[in-house]
């Protein structure tokens, strides 16, 4: 039985739809607090939105959910992931987008942008999934400057943006300027198991 962490649900009760929340985890809980975020914002405020996928492909992050019984059908998913793999395109979810590559920045926010304006729901979210991943690929003061625009251009639009990230391997300089441009900040950090 998958269980969430209802503190993270706590938390969401006290943003309002301009914010920018920075989810801080650890790659052993990275999906746990994943669904612990969005599960809420989809079923408690009835939310749709979009999620980026820079870790892992779109289809494995739906399976996931599905695997858990949570049907994310009305969420619209960027991959930046699948397209260079062997048959990465050819998928049976309808809700699935493909941008070439995790450096066309510029495209990811442009075809977030026209999502969210197809899109017929009035309470939005873009979820970016994750920052570190994006840190792999692109030059660190990019990075941090995409996020600044990236950010303030969802605030603009009352849309509700959620960056995830794993601290410690997010380059300095981006890490201090989310927790800069970011409203607000849940940190689960990494679960230790002995």
């Amino acid at each position: 039985m998958f269980e969430l962490d209802q503190r993270i649900a706590e938390q969401l009760t006290e943003v309002s739809l301009n914010s920018s929340i920075q989810v801080r985890c650890g790659n052993s809980n990275a999906f746990m607090v994943t669904a612990s975020t969005m599960i809420p914002l989809m079923q408690m405020f009835e939310m749709s939105g979009v999620y980026i996928c820079a870790t892992r492909g779109a289809v494995e992050i739906i399976e996931a959910f599905e695997a858990i019984g949570v049907d994310v059908s009305g969420i619209q998913f960027i991959d930046l992931v699948s397209s260079g793999t062997l048959g990465g395109t050819d998928v049976q979810y309808p809700n699935i987008s493909f941008v070439d590559s995790p450096i066309m920045l510029e495209s990811v926010l442009l075809r977030t942008l026209y999502t969210l304006r197809i899109s017929n729901s009035e309470r939005n979210f873009v979820v970016i999934d994750s920052v570190n991943a994006l840190a792999i690929y692109n030059e660190e003061r990019m990075l941090a400057e995409y996020l600044h625009v990236f950010i303030n251009t969802f605030r603009q639009r009352e849309v509700l943006s959620v960056i995830l990230n794993v601290p410690d391997q997010v380059p300095p300089m981006v890490l201090s300027n989310l927790d800069l441009y970011c409203t607000d900040l849940i940190d689960r950090g990494q679960v230790v198991i002995h």
